[in-house]
């Protein structure tokens, strides 16, 4: 039997389309030993964080997107 309870809750606001909601992206990382960077073999590394674009809240803001740094400086 399931009920509200069982159900998760729903972001109020628009949904992130970046993580769709979830909070969470997957991130990873290479690390190349040696001080060459580009050779192979790489170690890699893949981790779930925050999106960047909701602060793992799953609803979107304009606020929070650093991508609109640059359009909320004032001009000069």
């Amino acid at each position: 039997m399931t009920g509200p309870a069982d159900e998760p809750e729903q972001p109020r606001g628009p949904q992130c389309q970046f993580c769709h909601g979830v909070g969470q992206v997957p991130r990873a990382w290479a690390y190349g030993p040696g001080p060459d960077p580009f050779r192979v073999p790489l170690e890699t590394l893949v981790r779930s964080g925050h999106c960047r674009f909701c602060r793992g809240t799953g609803v979107y803001e304009a606020s929070l997107d650093p991508t609109l740094d640059e359009l909320r400086r004032p001009p000069g």
